[in-house]
C-alpha cells in the first residue's frame, strides 16, 4: 500500500511542478520575449540526459531440455517483483542457472536496481538469492536506497 501512496504523491508532485514551470514559462514569455524563452527551453532540455536501454536477451535460443520458470519475491498492491530463470529438466542437474530480475507494475516514485542475482539447481532444487536496492524517489531524484535480500528455495518440476 505503502508504494502505491508515494506512487500517487509523485504523480501529484509532477503534476504541480509542470503547472508551475507552465506558470513561469509564461512569464518568461512575457518579459523576455519569444526568442529568449526558446533558447530558455532548449537550455532547459539540454540537461536531461536518459537512455533507453533493452534488456531483453537477444539471439538466445532454448534447448530442448530446457524451461522457464518464475518465482513472485514481492508481491504489492501496486507492482511486484519477479525472479525469472531458465533451467534443465534433468533433475539430476546441478550448476548455476540463467536467471534476472523483472519488476511490473505502477513503479513512479520507486524501483529496483538489481545487485547479486544467483540461482543454483542442485537435484531438482533451485536454491535463488538476489540482492538489490529499493530506490524511493521523489521526482526522479533518489531519497533513499533500502536494502533487499531475497532467499529461498524452489522445487522444478
Amino acid at each position: 500500500m505503502i508504494y502505491l501512496l508515494w506512487s500517487l504523491f509523485n504523480i501529484g508532485m509532477l503534476v504541480w511542478f509542470l503547472l508551475i514551470a507552465f506558470g513561469a514559462l509564461k512569464l518568461f514569455l512575457k518579459e523576455m520575449g519569444m526568442v529568449s524563452t526558446i533558447i530558455f527551453v532548449i537550455g532547459i532540455f539540454s540537461f536531461i540526459k536518459g537512455s533507453v536501454v533493452s534488456n531483453q536477451d537477444k539471439g538466445y535460443q532454448m534447448k530442448q531440455n530446457e524451461a522457464v520458470g518464475m518465482q513472485n519475491l514481492e508481491n504489492a498492491i501496486s507492482y511486484h517483483l519477479d525472479l525469472s530463470y531458465i533451467y534443465t529438466k534433468d533433475s539430476t542437474y546441478t550448476g548455476q542457472l540463467s536467471s534476472k530480475i523483472l519488476v511490473n507494475g505502477l513503479i513512479s516514485g520507486h524501483g529496483w536496481n538489481p545487485g547479486l542475482t544467483s540461482a543454483v539447481m542442485e537435484n531438482g532444487i533451485v536454491n535463488y538469492h538476489v540482492r538489490g536496492d529499493h530506490q524511493w524517489k521523489l521526482l526522479g531524484l533518489v531519497l533513499y536506497n533500502q536494502d533487499q535480500e531475497f532467499k529461498g528455495t524452489i522445487k522444478v518440476k
